[in-house]
């Protein structure tokens, strides 16, 4: 169930940013980048806790986790990609790291938000 949800999180970034690189200039989708890895690793966390419920103990650092995995996974896949089509590396590694923080940070929030659903369903 956890590798579903990260793995969903990575083929929603590449989606994204395939679209994105599409309709616009490769070199601004890197710009996006952060957004990109931010919406997805949120629905990341998000669905790591609706599919796991109460099988997780420390739902926010798995969260944290699978979102730095989804981060990584996805990084990896764009920069090989930018290689083959762009012949050259787009992502640099202050670039990386930012967004490595922004997934961690954004799938802890998507996991705190998917707790106070449960919440607000119980009620």
């Amino acid at each position: 169930k956890a590798i579903f949800a990260v793995l969903s999180g990575v083929i929603g970034t590449l989606v994204l940013a395939a679209f994105c690189a599409g309709i616009m200039d490769i070199y601004s989708v890197v710009k996006y980048l952060p957004w990109i890895v931010g919406f997805n690793t949120a629905m990341t966390g998000f669905s790591l806790i609706e599919k796991t419920q109460n099988l997780i103990r420390r739902k926010h650092l798995a969260a944290a986790g699978a979102g730095v995995a989804n981060v990584v996974i996805a990084l990896g896949a764009l920069m090989l990609l930018s290689n083959y089509f762009a012949g050259e590396n787009l992502i640099g590694v202050s670039s990386a790291i930012l967004i490595v923080v922004i997934g961690a940070i954004c799938s802890a929030a998507g996991a705190w938000l998917a707790i106070k659903a449960q919440q607000v369903k119980k009620t």
